[in-house]
């Protein structure tokens, strides 16, 4: 009788360190802070225009402090990049150009224009050469971020063609 019951409490307790062993890489990796770095990297897209290379950057839980660090402004960012895209524009002229901050998103077909807010010099007129330009754009409605797009600005195009995992794990928060 002694045999059955601690062979019964040693298979249980076994299938408790299975359950555990399992379970372990989604408890770990839902407490590790993500790497900042490797977040702006995975949404983020280089794209160079007339007046110098911009960085274009999807607005996510994952990307505003890296983005925005410790201003006031990143809650309201935040709340509304949970409603509809919002991307983040910046870059350094690298001559004196004319620019335009209209931006336009192709996806399946579709074709989207934002609305610009300046955060630094994110507004049509002329660029001096070694000015900072940063602004955001909201997108009218949220994308899929499942689905390839392209994004234009300044007569360029910047591709966005996210792996499923890195949307899963980040894209959607």
């Amino acid at each position: 009788m002694k045999a059955i019951c601690y062979a019964t409490v040693m298979k249980n307790v076994l299938i408790l360190i299975a359950a555990i062993a399992c379970a372990a890489p989604s408890i770990i990796v839902a407490q590790v802070p993500a790497d900042p770095a490797k977040m702006l990297q995975i949404f983020s897209a280089p794209i160079k225009t007339g007046g110098g290379e911009f960085t274009i950057t999807i607005v996510n839980d994952r990307t505003i402090d890296p983005l925005f660090g410790s201003s006031p402004s990143r809650f309201a960012i935040r709340a509304r990049a949970r409603m509809a895209t919002i991307f983040f524009v910046q870059g350094v002229a690298n001559k004196d150009f004319d620019f335009n901050p209209d931006l336009t998103v192709v996806q399946k077909g579709e074709t989207l224009t934002g609305a610009a807010s300046s955060v630094k010099n994110f507004t049509a007129g002329k660029i001096t050469k070694g000015e900072t330009v940063q602004g955001l754009v909201e997108m009218p409605k949220k994308l899929n971020l499942y689905d390839p797009f392209d994004v234009k600005i300044g007569g360029q195009k910047a591709e966005f063609r996210l792996s499923p995992d890195d949307v899963t794990d980040y894209g959607n928060k």
